[in-house]
């Protein structure tokens, strides 16, 4: 598989497979050991030949024949892999290891009958005595290198160790002398080195050094001075003796020159000799070929070494074809090449292979000398001749000099024959031939001057013979080497007056020879020598042609004194000149070699610290990357085991889901049980929270009163919370955790939750999750848990953990960043690592510390009850992203506020700044309306985002700064707003909360209202008496001069302690904690659960309960020192905090037995909460309250909240309520962390200071325009139809933008904002019709969107549209534009009616939508969550039907009757509203800009006789009534009126339009009359 892949996928694979992963240093290590299988040669030599392994037959024998079969049956190979031929030395070198540990430990003589399978015998062919051979054992394995796995009955006959080896080697040289390709690649790459590095133990017969430790040893031998290094060559034989190699110095001069005189040196001298003498000395012992070598040891070579001679061959045979066969050859390299090893060791095999290579080349000129005539082969050789002489003069060719001799001699003598020496070639590569001869010279100088005749007389007369048999090409030198003839005369005169007598006599014979041939340059050197006596010594010397030797030498010594003035005194110069030349370059050339050679090894060092380090991290890793596989698989099991318990969770889910909808109000199988209800988190207009929705958690029923006395009770409860948190945490599960939301829509309510879900917490026991790999699975696969909550086409772009707060806990979660939507999921954590799990999983390193301390007091490990719901999913698209604002959380700035356009707004914490502000730049570049930039311009989303928006967040330019510093009142424009009155007091004050960072978000920053009534004893309140209110230019610690003195003592007693670190205050408390804001809204979920969370599982004391507004507003005006709380905005708007809906057991009071139940209310609201509402949001906005609320802003967002102004006012509060007055995240002990986050609870958070100024007043209202709700009796038409169309008036919408009013008929509607395209249905097939504007071209068109016809269509907004048909069935659309097409997607169908749905309406800020069937009954529906809210009284069949946008009043039409409800069911009136003759055809609020307070709440009812009644929403006797205003009637041209019904009524600001059946608008205004 391996090959195939490498093969198949080609070089540019291998190469990276080799560079890039160390790959081939892996092989190399790891297949080392399996040498010995014939299959991984075969698959070594595929990858290396580039042969497809499909087509190899591994099951026949492993030989020379089947190998050439396999990869040269054509005859052709080519080498394409070659990085592979490294795994292929490395099998070599562990194969010749191990045969050479076993012959070793065995050494055998030839005759010696063996049976082991390393030492083959000599009588018999190798495959034949192989087949003989039992299996090797698992000693013998052992001994081999074979690993004891292996089966050595499996192994063949012919995959004995041995002949693996050989069939290697021979196939190795037959693919070398058959492949032109494979012969080119063993030039080219490190093939000669990798042998080398093969054979080197072999020879030398050590493992070698590491390339280090030659470095370090080059300036000093590794042996000790003067000590032998034994060799054994090849040979295993126990006859065979060891060599020896002795370093000896060259510095002394030969015998018979003077001392004086300079001697050739080399950098490196060896000498080798026998080790089995006792005193070791120079003996004619010569370096024999391989085979002489044998044949002298007189032993049979080991199998080891009959390998080592083929390996040799190999060599050889490259070398060989460099010199004979090729261009350019460079030289042999050996030095550059040679193992690292000591010196000895080095020269003995740079010899050994020098030696036989020059013997081979030489055999093979011998044998045909005709390649010589070639220039390329001439040049080689030169190049080769000049390597050798290096080789000799600097020491690593031991005995060198006379094999160079031999072999150039016989180059020389071939190219001076005379046929040969005419040839053009030859004649041509004259200077080679002279630089060859040069060489030679040189080294016959060397080895005359080294020879001394004393110790040396055989290899000196031998050598001396050698020359004369040389003769011709030693005198054969030319006009530019008549030097040599000088420095030979004066060597060989050395010689002449040597003592040894037959090395003078051979001296003589040379001087004899010189003289024939070279007679008149010898004439020439000896007259030059002995000035005037040079005619005289040159006759002198001539007799030694003439005479015996005997008489030469005779007069030789008679006259030696002379001839030594004469030949030494004259030639020593020439010599010394010539040696000084000779060593300097010898020297200057061994330097280089050397640095060269430091430089290679330095390259081989950091060549092997790579492939350790290879092997290293691959060892390292291995068991890592083994653990891994089997944590891989674990993992794989285990997300499939989460999967399906996710797929499980899933399918409960909606199951759970498809039960609830069967079960709910108006569904199918509905159960008729009493509901609990929640707070819903949808904001509409002045950001007021007024829906209530269905709470189906089941603990709600669980909570009970604190009772001292009754501990049974408290026992059982404890009990039965302890076994709960324990059943709870002991499942621990990767499914997605439940998040405690809300708005939890899809949580389940009953005991059969628990029982449909025991199956799979049981299966959640049964498993852990292990850390996933490192690089173990993609992006995706990481993200498996969350891409079934993503939408069609979307995808991840980025996750963040966030925690977002809830009341007082924090659900940890995540924030995900998708291409098309923003989605927030609960119960899942994103690792450091990348993988999405359970919080509960998540390492608590990573995690948010300051979760469990929100509450103040540790909460430690919130129980997460898994596997009954998935994970809280809520999603938005891009451009519904409101505004992002940075928020701070318990005093850190680490928090940001996201508010959407359908109304809700969520905080979200991160673990630190950093995160925070990174995250916030991601959401604004994601958002398409970051702080409404877009929506700002925009109509139908502008109201939303400006009772949210916050100057801070948009840049202001130079000249608005300017203003704002100098102008006299404030530049914000809400301030400029309320003080012309177009703005009402508690808008105003919700914008400045959301300014000062207080939301609705986090209870220990919730927004802050003021008392503003001190009445709440009266049968009924007078807002007209001052009395009736409150001082709000004082704090609530001041509202009596006997408290304010008090807290003015109490602070001056403080600053008289003189503590720094506890600054003076006037009070401990503060107007505003999450205790103050929870035990407000005990009454209502979820704040139930925060005040909880608070007081330890259980509610407080009946007596400290929440129980009567008189008596809250007695103990902080004037009753307790320790209580100054102001109000909160639920008391202006929200009914239903003051009821117990949910049936709440409080307890009883301990002074008069009473069950604490609703709120009691002052006598003046009659008992009636919404009454008290009403009442209190009256005086809110009430005339003394609009000229005093500026002295409150000041003390609680003013310049009268800090410094002296605030201590003039009685207006300190303890310094941790302030802003940096301690940092959480400097606190490094966790206990002090938590006592510190509860005294913020218990001193509150002081808001942050919006005005550094005071805070203007408001005018009297002398700019305030003139609206309807004051001035409705003056409503007068218009004299003619604004409209006047062929069809009935279905629709009116008016664009402020545009400034311009439409009118649409039955089955048609116009959509906004920007009202230039236009909708039609009613159509046969069933469908919808988009229409554009101007050009009236169909650009959109959606066939049977029912089963029936459609009965009502309604666009919520431009991009929500509502189809209800016949069918019953409510279907809702999401629209998108683009400027030639619409496209229609849609999000969800609701069911709930039994009859067709005949009316739909809806309110955008509230989310609502409101339907009503044929048979009366009206159902609400929360358009965010597609979920019913509430079914309201059925009764007779609905005519028209409206929700207030502002208030979120519900108006529903029945014939006569007009009902009023609040939008959470309550009824406000029921009343019959016209004669049994006439009916409500059409009805409206009148909401005015939206922003402002409406003196009147006015109705607009619309009838089938033509008249519009006006009628005003009033509190008469304790109840509310329609107070009827102004009867406005359609009249024709003569006055009359026309019995036409009024279709369509749309109230703005000012004017009112009105429509008929008959097609006419008419347009009514305010007329003043005087």
């Amino acid at each position: 598989m391996f090959a195939r892949l490498l093969v198949i996928n080609g070089q540019s694979y291998v190469k990276r497979f080799s560079e890039d992963t160390g790959g081939i240093v892996i092989l190399q290590h790891h297949l080392q050991r399996w040498w010995f299988l014939p299959s991984i040669w075969r698959v070594c030599f595929a990858i290396l030949l580039g042969c497809d392994i499909g087509g190899i037959d591994f099951s026949r024998p492993f030989n020379l024949f089947s190998l050439l079969e396999d990869f040269l049956a054509d005859g052709k190979c080519k080498t394409l892999h070659p990085e592979i031929f490294p795994v292929i030395v490395t099998l070599m070198r562990s194969g010749l290891k191990a045969l050479h540990r076993n012959s070793s430990a065995t050494p055998m003589s030839h005759d010696h009958k063996s049976n082991s399978p390393t030492t083959p015998p000599t009588k018999a062919t190798p495959e034949a005595q192989e087949d003989l051979r039992p299996p090797p054992t698992a000693d013998e394995k052992k001994e081999n290198g074979i690993p004891s796995t292996v089966n050595a009955v499996q192994l063949p006959n012919d995959s004995q160790p041995a002949s693996i080896l050989r069939t290697v080697t021979r196939f190795l040289m037959d693919v070398h002398s058959r492949s032109v390709e494979f012969r080119d690649f063993a030039v080219s790459s490190n093939y000669v080195q990798e042998l080398l590095f093969t054979l080197y133990p072999n020879v030398v017969d050590t493992p070698g050094i590491d390339p280090d430790t030659e470095l370090r040893a080059r300036e000093s031998l590794v042996t000790p001075g003067g000590e032998d290094v034994l060799v054994r060559p090849l040979s295993r034989s126990s006859t065979t003796s060891a060599y020896a190699i002795r370093t000896v110095t060259t510095e002394s001069a030969p015998t018979g020159l003077r001392p004086r005189l300079p001697s050739l040196r080399r950098v490196s001298s060896y000498v080798l000799v026998k080790s089995d003498k006792t005193n070791p000395q120079p003996a004619p012992v010569k370096l024999q070929p391989t085979r002489s070598s044998r044949h002298e040891a007189g032993g049979t070579p080991g199998t080891d070494h009959s390998i080592g001679e083929e390996l040799l061959e190999m060599i050889i045979a490259v070398y060989a074809d460099q010199i004979l066969g090729r261009r350019d050859f460079l030289g042999l390299g050996l030095f550059m090449k040679v193992p690292p090893g000591i010196p000895e060791h080095q020269a003995f095999f740079e010899s050994y292979i020098l030696r036989n290579t020059l013997i081979q080349v030489g055999n093979t000129i011998r044998l045909d000398p005709a390649p010589l005539s070639e220039p390329r082969v001439l040049a080689n050789i030169q190049r080769l001749a000049g390597h050798l002489g290096e080789a000799v003069f600097e020491g690593w060719f031991i005995d060198g000099a006379e094999l160079v001799l031999e072999f150039l001699g016989s180059v020389l003598d071939y190219l001076q024959l005379p046929d040969v020496q005419q040839t053009k070639n030859v004649r041509l590569c004259s200077h080679i031939i002279a630089t060859i001869r040069e060489v030679l010279l040189r080294i016959i100088l060397l080895r005359l001057s080294e020879l001394d005749e004393i110790k040396q007389p055989g290899e000196t007369i031998a050598y001396m013979e050698r020359l004369v048999y040389w003769q011709a090409i030693l005198f054969a030198i030319d006009d530019n080497q008549k030097y040599f003839l000088r420095l030979f005369c004066f060597l060989l005169y050395a010689k002449l007056v040597a003592t040894d007598r037959q090395v003078r006599s051979c001296a003589a014979d040379l001087w004899r020879l010189l003289l024939v041939h070279k007679t008149e340059e010898t004439s020439q050197i000896l007259k030059q020598a002995a000035t005037g006596r040079g005619v005289e010594l040159f006759k002198n010397f001539s007799r030694v042609t003439q005479v015996d030797n005997e008489t030469f030498l005779a007069w030789v010594d008679e006259s030696q004194n002379g001839l030594d003035s004469v030949l030494f005194g004259a030639l020593s110069k020439a010599w010394a000149e010539f040696v000084s030349e000779e060593n300097q370059n010898t020297q200057e050339a061994a330097n280089i070699r050397i640095s060269k050679r430091k430089d290679r090894l330095r390259q081989w060092s950091s060549q092997a610290v790579a492939r350790d380090e290879t092997i290293r991290r691959h060892e390292t890793s291995g068991d890592h990357w083994r653990s891994n596989i089997y944590s891989s698989e674990s993992i794989k099991r285990q997300r499939t085991t989460q999967d399906q318990q996710n797929a499980q969770t899933y399918n409960h889910t909606t199951w759970g889901k498809l039960k609830r909808s069967l079960e709910r109000p108006c569904g199918l199988l509905e159960v008729c049980e009493p509901l609990k209800w929640q707070l819903d988190q949808t904001e509409g207009r002045n950001r007021m929270r007024l829906r209530t929705t269905i709470d189906l958690k089941p603990h709600l029923r669980e909570f009970r009163p604190k009772r001292e006395k009754s501990r049974g009770s408290s026992q059982r409860r404890r009990e039965t919370v302890r076994s709960r948190r324990s059943t709870i945490g002991k499942t621990r599960s990767p499914v997605p955790n439940v998040s405690n939301d809300v708005e939890a829509g899809s949580n389940e309510n009953t005991a059969s939750a628990k029982q449909d879900t025991s199956s799979i917490s049981d299966n959640e026991d049964d498993f852990e999750l292990i850390d996933d790999t490192p690089n173990g699975g993609d992006y995706e696969d990481k993200n498996r848990k969350v891409l079934r909550s993503l939408h069609r086409d979307d995808q991840v772009e980025d996750v963040h953990n966030v925690s977002r707060i809830v009341g007082l806990e924090g659900s940890e979660g995540l924030l995900i960043l998708g291409k098309h939507y923003l989605y927030l999921l609960d119960g899942l954590f994103q690792r450091s690592d990348g993988e999405i799990v359970g919080v509960s999983q998540a390492p608590q390193d990573e995690r948010d510390s300051y979760l469990h301390m929100i509450s103040g007091h540790d909460s430690g490990e919130r129980p997460i009850i898994s596997g009954k719901v998935e994970q809280d999913v809520r999603s938005w698209r891009r451009d519904e992203i409101l505004s992002i604002s940075k928020r701070r959380f318990l005093f850190r700035d680490v928090a940001i506020e996201i508010f959407f356009d359908d109304g809700r707004s969520y905080l979200l914490t991160t673990n630190n700044t950093n995160l925070r502000d990174e995250l916030y730049q991601k959401l604004l570049n994601k958002a398409s309306n970051p702080n409404g930039r877009a929506l700002a311009t925009v109509e139908e989303g502008s109201w939303r985002f400006d009772s949210i928006k916050d100057p801070a967040d948009h840049p202001q330019s130079l000249g608005s700064r300017f203003t704002s510093v100098f102008a006299h009142h404030s530049s914000n424009p809400a301030t400029r707003k309320w003080m012309l009155g177009e703005m009402s007091n508690f808008n105003y004050l919700m914008h400045i909360n959301t300014l000062a960072g207080r939301t609705f978000n986090d209870l220990t920053q919730y927004p802050v209202f003021p008392w503003v009534l001190a009445d709440y004893t009266s049968e009924d309140l007078d807002l007209s008496d001052p009395r009736s209110f409150r001082d709000l230019s004082k704090p609530m610690g001041c509202q009596t001069p006997e408290r304010q003195a008090d807290f003015r003592e109490r602070y001056q007693s403080f600053a008289e302690m003189g503590d720094h670190n506890a600054p003076p205050f006037h009070y401990g408390t503060h107007y505003s904690t999450a205790m103050i804001v929870t035990s407000y809204l005990i009454r209502l979920q979820p704040f139930v659960q925060s005040y909880l969370l608070l007081q330890g599982g259980s509610f407080d004391h009946p007596d400290r309960l929440f129980y009567s507004i008189e008596k809250t507003w007695t103990s902080a005006s004037r009753g307790s020192m320790t209580d100054v709380r102001e109000l909160i905005p639920e008391f202006f708007y929200l009914p239903e905090f003051l009821l117990n809906m949910n049936g709440f057991e409080f307890g009883q009071r301990q002074g008069d037995g009473e069950t604490i139940d609703k709120v009691a209310l002052p006598p003046w609201a009659k008992g009636d909460p919404k009454i008290f509402i009403a009442k209190n949001r009256e005086a809110l906005e009430s005339e003394y309250v609009s000229k005093n609320l500026h002295h409150w802003i000041d003390l609680i967002f003013g310049h009268k909240q800090r410094g002296d102004a605030a201590l003039e006012a009685t207006n300190v509060f303890h310094h941790l309520s302030y802003r940096g007055a301690r940092d959480l995240d400097k606190i490094e002990d966790p206990l002090e962390r938590l006592a510190t986050i509860g005294i913020i609870h218990n001193f509150g958070q002081t808001p942050h200071q919006v005005f550094q100024r005071s805070h203007p007043a408001r005018d009297d209202g002398k700019h305030n325009q003139k609206q309807i709700d004051t001035m409705a009796e003056s409503l007068t038409r218009l004299p003619s139809a604004v409209f006047e169309i062929k069809d009935c008036v279905a629709s009116l919408q008016y664009s402020s933008k545009l400034d311009r009013l439409m009118c649409s008929s039955p089955s048609k509607i116009n959509i906004g904002p920007t009202y230039d395209k236009y909708m039609e249905w009613g159509f046969i097939d069933g469908g919808i019709r988009f229409f554009s504007g101007d050009t009236k071209k169909l650009i959109g068109l959606f066939e049977h969107v029912h089963v029936t016809q459609i009965s009502c269509v309604l666009f919520v907004d431009s991009q929500t549209l509502v189809t209800a048909g016949e069918d019953c069935v409510i279907s809702l659309w999401g629209v998108s534009y683009t400027t030639k097409s619409v496209d229609l997607q849609p999000k969800g169908s609701l069911f709930g009616h039994r009859t067709p749905i005949t009316t739909l309406v809806a309110s955008r800020s509230f989310r609502t939508l409101l339907s009503a069937g044929e048979d009366g009954q009206v159902l609400l529906w929360d358009l965010n969550r597609l979920e019913i809210v509430r079914k309201l009284t059925q009764g007779k069949p609905v005519t028209c039907a409206k929700v207030h946008d502002v208030n979120g009043r519900i108006m529903v039409c029945r014939g006569q009757d007009l009902s009023l409800f609040t939008l959470n069911g309550e009824v406000l009136v029921e009343q019959n509203v016209c004669t049994e003759e006439d009916r409500v055809v059409s009805c409206a609020f009148y909401e005015g800009s939206g922003n402002d307070w409406l003196k009147r709440e006015l109705v607009f009812t619309g009838h089938a006789w033509g008249v519009v009644n006006i009628w005003n929403v009033a509190i008469r006797g304790g109840a509310f009534v329609l107070e009827h205003i102004k009867r406005m009637h359609h009249l024709d041209q003569a006055g009359y009126n026309i019995k036409a019904s009024v279709t369509c009524v749309l109230p703005l600001a000012q004017r009112v339009y009105t429509g008929d059946e008959d097609g006419r608008v008419y347009e009514w205004q305010c007329v003043q009359r005087q």
